[in-house]
Parts: C-alpha cells; structure tokens; sequence
C-alpha cells in the first residue's frame, strides 16, 4: 500500500491557492512520514467549497448506497477493501461499528457493534488481513496515550476484546497497520520537537482469537521524516536521517539572517535510507540510498515489481527536483537517485501510488512543477496542474503524460485502477457542450478514470441522490479506492441534510458509497493526456545561478549547441552591504550551457551598473594558434557593460571563449562624469553586434552631453578601437534602450525616443514631446557615419519602450513593448512587431499583440528564420507568465500567445528574457525563486 502525503510538505509550504476556499483536510493513509509538530498525516479528503454558483443541469447522477450515518459531520470512517468486498468501520453512540459491503457497494446486513470506542481517538486505521480485518488506535489518556489493536472476522465481527498493545507518557502522533502474511505490524511516531522516533510492535494471530502483540521496539530515533510500505515478509521503512552529529565546536554563527534562515532551511534536509522489519517485528540495520543530505521530509515508498520504489523532493541543485531510486529487498540499491524527469523549474513531489495487483508493476508518480502553465491550460480550468507519469521497478517513467487540474492546496486523492489509475480531485465543474462560459463554474469533487497510457476513460463530478439537498454535491469525499475494474469513494453531507427515503437511521450526516463508472459523460474532464499537447511549449527548465535579484539578461549562440548566458544583478547604489573600503556594485556574471550541462560561474565583475545592462555577441570561431593541439576554431564572443568606478560609469568590452572565461578586457569609453545641474553622467543601456569583419560594434545611451543621446564605437578582434564614441542622436529629449544589428555594410540601431511628435529628426519644437516611439538609424559599418535621416518606425500615443532586433530574411524584424502613457494610466498595454525591407522601410503595419486574458506586456523577445518566434512576458495575474508566437512571412496577425510558464516572482518584475541564437529553441530570463532570491534560467522550447 502506498502511502500519505505529507501534511506539511512542498505543495503546501509554495503554494495555497485555496479557490472558493477549497481546502484539503487530511485523514488517513497506508503509511506515516514526519512533521515538525504533532499532527496526522492521513490520506486525501476533498472538500466542496461552502459557496458554489449554480449547478449545470441535465447529465445524471451516480450510483450510491448510502451506508451510514455520522453523528459528527467531520467523523473519519475507515474503510478496507478485501477481495470483493470490503468493511466500513465508524464510531457511533460511543461504540465501534463495522458494516459489510458487497461487491455492489450495498451493505449486507445491518451495523454491527464491535466494542466501546474511547472519548478522544485523534488517529485510527482499518487493513485486511489474514483472519479479517485488524483496527487499530490511538487513545488520550490522563497524562499519556495508548495503542490499541481490534481484530475483526470477515464479517466484521469482533474475535476478541482491543488488546493493549503500547501505554506511555509520551505524545503519539501517528499510527498505521502493515500486514502480512502471519499477521501485521503496527507502527507509531512519537515527536521530538522537529524530529521524530519511530516505534513497531508484530501483532500475531494465532490459531485463537487472542491478539498477541509483542513488546514495542525501536525502529529509529529523532529521524526528519519516514515513511513505510507493508510486504508479505513484514515491511519496509524508508527514512530521511539528519546531518550527522551536532554543529563543530568553534563553528562560526551564520554572518546574516540570510545564512541563518538558509542553515535552518538546511536542518530541515535530510540523507535517505531504507530498512527491514520482519513479521516478528525484528529491524534491520539501514542501508544507505542516497548519502547526500538534500532530501525533503516528503518521502514516499511504494513496493513494484518485486523493488522498492522510493521518491522524495531533492535540493541538491540549484532547483528543487523529484528524485526517484530502486532498491532490491535486502538494501541493495539497484537504481541510483535521480531525477525522475528532465528539468523543469521548482519541482514539488505529490504522490506515489502503489499498483495494483493486477497493474503489471506500474507505479504512478504525481508532481507539480513551480514554472508550469496553472491548470487553466487546455481550457480546463482554475488551478494547480498536478503532473502524472508511470513508472516501472526500474525508476523510469513512461513516455505518456497525463494532467490534473486540481483546485486546492495539498494532493488529490489517486488510486491504481487495474492497469490504470483514478483519481477524485476538486475543479471547475462544466458541461463540454457549455463553451466558455462566461458563469465561472463550480468548484466540485470530480472523479476522472486513466487507462493504461493514462487517456481520460472517464470524468464527471461526484453527485449521487443522498446530496440532493445540496444539488447532489457532497461535503466530503474521500477514500478512494479500486478493485476488479469497479472504483468506489466515500462521500458525506453536512449534518442535518438528511439521505432521501429514510435510507440510513438515526439523525446525522449521511455518509455514502458513490460508485465511480466508466461510461459516456457530458462532463468536461479535469485531465487531459499532457505527452499530446501540440507546440509550441517547454521542453526543460533549468536554474544557472540562484542570488542577488537580476536587472538584466543577456545570451549568445556560439554554434554546435554551445551557448553563453551573462546576466547583470539588481543594485541600489548606496545601499551596498560592502565592507569599508571596497567598492562595491552589481555583479555581471558569464555561464556556458549546452546539452551536456551547465559550464563553471565565472563572475565578470562586481563593480558593474545594474542600469548599464549587458549585451553579449559571437563572433564566427578563430583560427587556433600555430601549434595549438588539434588545431581547431575557436569560438569567442565579446560582452558589452557598464563599470562603476570612484562613482563614475564607464563602458568596458571582454573578450570571451567558449567556457565564458574571460581572455581580455578594455575600457571603452574614457568620458569625463562632471555634475551636471546636480545630475550625475551616466552610461546605460549597452547594446552589441559582431561587425562581420573580425571587430564589433557597441551602441549605449549616454548624458555625457546633457540628455541621454544614442552613442556607438567600433572596436577590432583584439577589443582596440577602430571608430572612437560617436553620437549617433541629437535630439531635445531622452533616448533609451538602444539596440543594434549588422546588416553587412550597414548597421542599424533602434531605439526609445521621448522627441517631439512629427519630428524625426529633432529639430522640431519641444513643445510637441511624444509618449515615446520607437527610432531607427542606418550606420555605415565601417565609419559609423549615418546613412541618411533617422525615421520613426510607428507613431502612437502610447509609451513605446524596449525595443527587440532579430534579423530575418530580407530585412529586419523590430518589437516592443507599448504602454498606457498620460495621468491616471497604470493597466493595458500590449506589444507591436514591425517588419523592414533591407532599406529599413516598413512592410505593411506593425501587427499588434495582446496578452493572454487581456494582460498588459511587459517584455518581449524575438527569434527570426523563415518563421518569427516570439515570447511576450505579461501578468495575467498576481505574477509574471512567458506565453510564446509565431509569426509568419507576410501574416497580417501573430497567432494567439500560448502559455509555457508561470513564473514565481511578482507581476512587477521585469524578467528580461532573450533568445540565444536565430532558431527560438533556447530562452534566458530571469525569475525571482519562491524563496525571494533570484535566479537566470534557461527553458528549451519546441516549436512547430
């Protein structure tokens, strides 16, 4: 059996979304974990939320036996399937009762009385077993607790009084039953502050009705977390162990409240082992699964194909990963941890669900990705996106893909089903015949049935006739469970709705057995076959640094999937943390990544202008030098930035190799950074391109002069100048953001220009200043002398920012970004794309672009073959989203933005993304973790 999410585990600590106040309660699963302060940790319940709009009408309600009736609306019964049928145990009017079910879901015959039930039972557990059934308990006791264990025959009658099996003062946490073959184990948790002890006692039975437990012995002491999976020879226990010993004497305190909250993160991870018990209840000593402390207390493990798979939430990147490894019985690993899929951002495990019997050792896997599209993907709704993948004895996963929506905190409630699975979640509730609807849709239990390749066989929202008075909507369902192709789930309305035609007896919350089929629905299904979604979307995901927040991002294709990523970090000048004497500012630093991995962080600089920027270029590789071994090219690029020195920003080039390492490095500019009024000079926003001829171009803004006017050099191969600064703008107001690109003998730059409307040039009269718009200029390559007038590229009376270049066939292709501009704008906004002829002339109007669900633009990156590829950075929501386009030659309108991921940090931030290469296949940007650092990351996209 498999078992239970954590309570507090990483979908709960990242995320509670909570929709409608949707909440997930927890009550009782197949096996135990850790958590920092006493609390049950039992299998998914799902709750309907108190305030639901009105219900679809028309598709019918499911078959249900109403089986009982709870005097407490938030009662836990139990429920253990054996065979066909299967046993209910609840306490009413202080006794135990068990009823029988058939095959059916109906009772056969009435409740039966099992014995006194105590005041306060905080954790039970019901299991099949050899002889029947075993329930076992925890009670409170004056000054203590105690374990009792119940067996009961097939028919759920008792075969003797509970037996006593543990009494102590100490708090007991949790609880479950593993059998076995002779019997079963039952295993409790006994908190020690944020660690835990974990105790067994064997329950035999013999050919009497007595229950003979043994005397309870130790399994592990103060571990992080554990959990446990029952075997026909006893169990076995996986276990996350602290870091070894205490702190070292002498050891330094952490220097900032960052290392400490970091040193306590890391307290909180963990190495993983596995042991042995057997049915007498003798330990093995643990064997060691992965040695490295970076696993969260989330663990689960599950028995597959005569293995033990076991799978946890890894730290040891920079990124969180779902780990997976096999181990034979005996401790002998036999697949080594790893990720269990290719990287995708922040993961978060969810679940592992056991097979079943007759599943063919397929075990099902469920995680959520932190940087993933939410669940509205495929028109499915609001909500988490759960992630669904088998996996075999061997820790692969299957190719198919399967994704839930699922619209509250913690996991859903997921089963094996045959040689599939099912699963009972909350989502929006809709009829496929609806449309898009403009009611939003009710939150409801819902349950969806996989076939083996994880299709959606079945879906509809749990509603049976003993809920009509709550429109066939229970309070709760949980329980799940499948056998034999039939799957059932317990469900139970709020106290005082009482069942329809005097079904069950007595006053109190009708608790029924709903049966799950599969048959024709006009439901919309909360699931969909994800390995099926077309392109353009995210491949991989993956973290390069994780640190200070990021200004800027910038990349470079060096050819044979060889990239470069530099990035500058956010920094407040005079906010710096810096010991006295050091001048510090904003780090630029420079990391190589391809498919095999990521290269060393080479940090630049720490004296950079966040304000600066940074712009990288490649250059076609060098002839290797005489004699060099191998005599191969060498492939070199050259970065662009601003250095703040003695409180002066200058403009500096550095060459280079493949690696990122740097080979060599120049001052470019030399300008005098006199006061002005005030004002300080400044240099901002570099911008640079390979010349074609062996040197490169740099463009930047500069106030050199006054205001910020465009200004470009040229420098050789070996970073010398060959054109000194030339301002290339004369304008009476600021330019911005300029950006650059060669075409052969010319070279053009575009840029944001706040000059007086109607005058291109900038002679006109100040009095007519624009919002902002979008400026070109064509350079000769070779002298950097303009070729002809500058011209506005599209006049409009929005702010015009953030200008893209991407070369393309014949010309040139321009976006940005466009914003409300005037008093009281703060919403709005999209984003324009401008093709040109090789004379820089427009080819037909620039096609505007919208984001998903109306969401202003932020930014926008650009990719251009013989298809535009675009990402559009937006917040449809309380935080930033990448959705991705195309745009095709001569197409009057970009095809709709697609979401490819959800990023963590806030609507505000500028994530500066920009694709390296002409292909569109890499993306670089920058994301706040959830954590509040910030992080570059680099998403591989497939397009069609």
């Amino acid at each position: 059996m498999g078992g239970a999410s954590r309570l507090v585990g990483p979908v709960l600590r990242r995320r509670s979304p909570g929709l409608l106040g949707a909440a997930l309660a927890l009550v009782l699963g197949c096996s135990g974990g850790a958590t920092p302060a006493p609390a049950a940790r039992p299998a998914p319940v799902v709750k309907t939320p108190s305030v639901r709009p009105r219900a679809p009408e028309g598709p019918p309600l499911l078959p249900a036996h109403v089986i009982a009736a709870l005097e407490d609306e938030d009662a836990t019964p139990y429920l253990a399937r054996r065979g066909d049928e299967a046993l209910l145990l609840y306490a009413a009017g202080g006794t135990w009762r068990t009823r029988v079910l058939g095959a059916d879901g109906a009772p056969r015959g009435d409740a039966i009385e099992a014995g006194p039930v105590p005041a306060d039972v905080p954790v039970a557990a019901l299991r099949a077993a050899p002889k029947g059934y075993l329930a076992a308990w925890i009670e409170q006791l004056e000054g203590g607790r105690a374990v009792r264990v119940l067996a009961l025959d097939p028919a759920g009658k008792p075969l003797a009084p509970a037996s006593l099996v543990a009494q102590t003062a100490e708090e007991i946490s949790w609880l479950d039953v593993l059998p076995n073959a002779k019997g079963a184990l039952v295993v409790w948790e006994v908190p020690r502050e944020d660690r835990v002890d974990v105790v067994v006692s064997a329950v035999a039975q013999g050919s009497g009705p007595a229950i003979k437990p043994t005397t309870p012995a130790s399994v592990a002491r103060e571990v992080l977390g554990w959990n446990a999976v029952a075997t026909e020879r006893g169990a076995a226990v996986a276990l996350v162990l602290p870091r070894p010993g205490p702190a070292a004497k002498g050891e330094r305190a952490p220097a900032t409240k960052a290392a400490a909250e970091d040193a306590l993160d890391a307290a909180k991870l963990g190495a993983v082992s596995i042991l042995e018990i057997d049915a007498a209840g003798k330990v093995s000593a643990p064997a060691v699964v992965s040695p490295e402390p970076t696993a969260r207390t989330d663990l689960e493990i599950v028995a597959a194909g005569g293995r033990y798979l076991l799978t946890w939430t890894d730290e040891r990147d920079i990124d969180s990963a779902v780990y997976l490894a096999a181990v034979e019985p005996g401790g002998k690993v036999v697949v080594a941890p790893r990720p269990a899929t290719p990287p995708s951002g922040e993961q978060a495990l969810v679940s592992l669900v056991a097979p079943s019997a007759e599943g063919g050792g397929r075990a099902l896997l469920a995680w959520e990705d932190m940087l993933r599209a939410r669940g509205g993907a495929e028109g499915r709704g609001a909500g988490r996106l759960i992630h669904l993948a088998a996996v075999g004895p061997d820790g692969a996963l299957g190719a198919e893909r399967a994704g839930l929506v699922f619209s509250a905190s913690g996991p859903p409630d997921l089963a094996a089903d045959g040689d599939g699975f099912a699963a009972v979640t909350l989502a929006p509730a809709a009829l496929e015949a609806a449309g898009g609807e403009a009611a939003a849709p009710p939150i409801w239990p819902t349950f969806v049935r996989f076939g083996p390749d994880l299709s959606v066989r079945a879906a509809e929202p749990v509603r049976a006739a003993p809920f009509a008075a709550t429109e066939g909507v229970p309070y709760l369902v949980r329980g799940l469970s499948c056998h034999a192709g039939a799957c059932w789930t317990l469900a139970s309305a709020a106290a005082g709705a009482a069942p329809r035609q005097g079904e069950a007896a007595g006053a109190g919350a009708p608790l029924a057995l709903v049966s799950l089929p599969v048959r024709d629905s006009a439901w919309r299904a909360p699931a969909f076959r994800e390995d099926r979604e077309p392109p353009p979307r995210a491949t991989a995901l993956r973290a390069l640094v994780e640190g200070d927040h990021i200004a800027r991002v910038a990349a470079a294709d060096l050819g044979g999937g060889a990239l470069l990523a530099a990035w500058v970090t956010y920094f407040v000048e005079g906010a710096s943390d810096a010991p006295r004497g050091q001048d510090l500012s904003a780090t630029l630093a420079v990391r190589a990544a391809s498919a095999s991995g990521l290269g060393k962080l080479n940090v630049v600089s720490q004296r950079a202008s966040s304000l600066g920027g940074v712009a990288i270029a490649a250059a076609p590789p060098a002839p290797a030098a005489p004699g060099r071994q191998g005599g191969a090219a060498q492939a070199e690029s050259v970065l662009a930035w601003v250095a703040r020195e003695r409180g002066e920003t200058q403009v500096f080039v550095t060459k280079l190799d493949a690696a990122g390492a740097k080979v060599a490095q120049k001052r470019l500019t030399t300008a005098p950074r006199k006061k002005r009024g005030g004002v300080p000079s400044e240099a901002s926003d570099v911008a640079i391109a390979h010349d074609g001829a062996g040197g490169y171009i740099v463009a930047w803004i500069d106030t050199r002069d006054g205001n910020a006017e465009v200004y470009a050099a040229r420098v050789d191969r070996t970073l010398n100048r060959t054109v000194p600064d030339r301002r290339i703008t004369s304008a009476p107001l600021d330019a911005s953001e300029v950006q650059i690109a060669v075409r052969g003998q010319e070279t053009w730059l575009v840029w944001s220009d706040a000059r007086p409307a109607g005058d291109a040039a900038g002679a006109g009269d100040p009095g007519g200043e624009s919002a902002g718009d979008i400026y070109l200029a064509r350079l000769d390559t070779k002298t950097l002398q303009k070729l002809g007038d500058e011209a506005r590229l599209h006049a409009s009376p929005e702010h015009s920012r953030s200008p893209v270049l991407a070369p393309s066939e014949g010309g040139l292709v321009v976006g940005w970004v466009e914003e409300p501009a005037g008093e009281g704008a703060s919403t709005g906004g999209g984003a324009r794309i401008a093709r040109l002829d090789d004379k820089g002339a427009l080819v037909g109007p620039p096609v505007a672009l919208a984001g998903p669900e109306g969401a202003a633009v932020s930014s926008v990156a650009l990719a251009c073959g013989e298809v535009c590829r675009g990402v559009l950075a937006s917040a449809p929501g309380d935080a930033v989203s990448l959705s991705a386009f195309t745009l095709a030659p001569g197409g009057g309108a970009a095809s709709p933005p697609k979401p490819l991921v959800g990023l963590t940090g806030a609507a505000s931030q500028d994530v500066s993304p920009v694709f390296a290469g002409r292909s569109g296949g890499s993306l670089f940007f920058a994301d706040d973790a959830a954590s509040g650092s910030g992080r570059v990351r680099w998403m591989t996209i497939a397009w069609p």
